[in-house]
């Protein structure tokens, strides 16, 4: 914990964005823990709030945006071939797909409050072939909420340290 908080403090708002957008990938650490963590440095005045709730989005939205681009190229071939390993046959691909359909908006949404859903919930809005403007609105929505809260979370918690 030592290393992560002296890597923010010393190379500051670039490091907030660079772990957020390696974030989607769960490296180096949850986006949940790192949002929160800023949070405090934001009550401590390490960092400043509005710049950092600002970064914070750029860092999520750059990584979720590389996922879904991810997921667009090479999502539907993959899952197609390697599906089976994770128990998607062809049938159960349709019926992701269709349900995708249904609700891949609002799932996109409510997946940056569910640690882990929003890096299967990007790749398969790209999977999927879900519209980028349509990704983009939706995933500004969620990622937007959900850093408000994160940073809240970790403004108005006390850590030891």
């Amino acid at each position: 914990m030592l290393q992560f908080n002296d890597f923010i403090l010393h190379y500051g708002y670039f490091a907030v964005y660079f772990f957020l957008a390696l974030g989607i990938f769960g490296l180096p650490l949850p986006d949940e823990f790192v949002v929160a963590f800023i949070g405090h440095l934001t009550s401590i005045g390490t960092l400043n709030f509005p710049i950092a709730l600002i970064i914070t989005v750029l860092g999520v939205m750059s990584g979720t945006i590389f996922t879904y681009a991810l997921g667009r190229n090479i999502g539907k071939p993959l899952l197609i071939k390697y599906g089976k390993w994770v128990r998607l046959s062809p049938n159960r691909l349709q019926l992701v797909d269709r349900w995708f359909e249904k609700y891949g908006p609002w799932a996109v949404t409510l997946g940056y409050f569910v640690p882990g859903m929003r890096h299967i919930i990007c790749y398969l809005s790209g999977s999927v072939g879900m519209g980028i403007r349509r990704y983009l609105i939706f995933a500004s929505i969620g990622t937007a909420v959900s850093t408000v809260l994160c940073l809240s979370i970790g403004y108005l918690i006390k850590l030891p340290f």
